[in-house]
């Protein structure tokens, strides 16, 4: 039973959420009239209030798809096993949360939205991490996750890992809710490195939960 529901919360969760993120970038214009980029937006401005037009999309889109993936977090446990496989199953469960929270409160509200993708950012590099390093030390015999699937987990820790370390190291006072105010920059860049990497994290997580529910799938 918990292969069944890690495989099914895994994909209504990833369908959840790019169906949400899309909706909201494609209706996206910015105050200066621009559409949404991935080079220079950050995500959560698709559910900046008053700017984005489908900031509903958007923002109830994070708190449902954090509420879909409760499941397959807790369900992680169970399905990789050992103390490690509960230990990632208690991050990602603080990930999801931290997804929903990011929702809950929109970028209107720095002080709070800030904190809430903490949340997420740090729990979801525990959770690919620790889960990875799970898979990676499973019994050949009881292997309920290819090994080749700790790979897909070391690339999205590597993404978590470059966009909550680097910016502080290689920016002067570095401070998260500044820098991820959009409006910290008089003009906005064509290229902006922080939104970027952020883009990047958002592919890595949707590409991890949805190659663990494959994975379970096949089994």
């Amino acid at each position: 039973m918990p292969f069944r529901i890690l495989f099914w919360s895994g994909l209504a969760g990833t369908a959840s959420i790019v169906l949400s993120v899309t909706s909201a970038a494609l209706a996206y214009r910015g105050r200066k009239g621009e559409r949404y980029s991935l080079f220079n937006h950050f995500i959560s401005e698709l559910g900046e209030v008053g700017i984005s037009r489908r900031a509903w999309a958007f923002n109830g889109g994070m708190v449902l798809t954090g509420i879909l993936l409760l499941p397959f977090a807790v369900c992680l446990g169970p399905v990789v096993g050992g103390i490690l496989g509960w230990v990632g199953a208690a991050l990602a469960v603080v990930a999801a949360l931290g997804a929903a929270a990011v929702g809950m409160f929109p970028m209107n509200t720095l002080r709070r939205h800030v904190p809430a993708a903490m949340v997420f950012f740090y729990g979801g590099l525990g959770m690919a991490l620790v889960v990875g390093v799970a898979i990676l030390v499973q019994p050949a015999d009881r292997a309920a996750i290819p090994k080749i699937a700790s790979v897909l987990s070391l690339v999205t820790a590597l993404a978590f890992g470059a966009f909550l370390v680097l910016p502080p190291v290689v920016i002067p006072g570095f401070d998260p809710i500044n820098q991820l105010n959009p409006l910290v920059k008089a003009e906005r860049p064509r290229f902006w490195i922080l939104p970027f990497m952020e883009w990047q994290v958002f592919a890595w997580t949707v590409a991890w939960v949805f190659g663990m529910a494959v994975f379970v799938g096949w089994r």
